[in-house]
């Protein structure tokens, strides 16, 4: 297995240059990106901690250090890739579409009758897209002058687990599918909404009452009739004390 693992990962890098697998320190605290090298010259183990999420798994132990995913520090890790881009192209040149797995609307529910469990379910949910939102609005201000084209979510709900690595294969393909799916039609479709969606998330980071109970639908159609004013993110005192400190 070891082998055959080795093997589909080298044929990969030999297409690919930009593959990479993030890691958290467990005890510095830091996030450590391997490329494709580090990763052949230790497969196994790099694969295995991506895998050991806080709260579920306890961290590996591996190459002088112990791991946990590198989620723990960047859910939606966007910097990786284009710090890779910067070391051969200027940052006006490098186009970033991200592929999420979670909505860009995070649903209001009736926890009337929820228990200690699917309340903690809720949270990491909670948790969830707000990091993926805050991971979107840092790359931003990180890179002013990337062009960020597409912001894809599952247009179908995806499956899901209470416990992580507990899905069949048939959901895992169906989760692949999906997203080759939602890619494919962004793409067909020419209408690239990354703007739309940061200003949406800028709001909703703020708190702004004029999208309380408003989804993202609902805001491009009321956003394009003029409800809303065209908006500048970098130029957002607000969000500068958030994301450029």
């Amino acid at each position: 297995m070891l082998e055959f693992l080795k093997k589909e990962m080298t044929d990969i890098t030999k297409m690919e240059r930009f593959i990479r697998i993030g890691l958290t320190d467990v005890l510095a605290g830091n996030y450590v990106d391997f490329d494709a090298d580090q990763i052949l010259a230790n497969l196994i183990n790099i694969l295995y901690a991506s895998f050991s999420y806080a709260g579920y798994f306890p961290p590996v132990k591996a190459m002088d250090k112990e791991w946990f995913s590198g989620e723990t520090v960047w859910d939606l890790d966007i910097f990786s890739g284009v710090n890779e881009c910067l070391k051969t192209h200027q940052a006006s040149d490098i186009v970033v579409d991200v592929v999420m797995t979670s909505d860009k609307t995070l649903q209001q529910v009736d926890a009337s009758d929820y228990s200690a469990l699917k309340m903690l379910w809720r949270y990491l949910k909670i948790s969830k897209y707000y990091s993926n939102m805050d991971g979107l609005l840092r790359a931003k201000f990180a890179y002013p002058n990337v062009n960020f084209r597409y912001i894809i979510s599952p247009t179908t709900p995806l499956p899901n687990n209470w416990f992580p690595l507990n899905m069949s294969k048939d959901e895992v393909t169906q989760t692949l599918n999906q997203g080759e799916v939602d890619g494919k039609n962004a793409k067909e479709s020419g209408i690239a909404d990354a703007e739309d969606t940061l200003h949406f998330f800028s709001l909703k980071k703020k708190q702004d009452l004029s999208v309380e109970n408003m989804d993202f639908a609902s805001f491009k159609d009321r956003k394009a009739s003029g409800e809303f004013a065209e908006f500048d993110l970098l130029q957002d005192k607000h969000l500068q004390s958030l994301f450029l400190q």
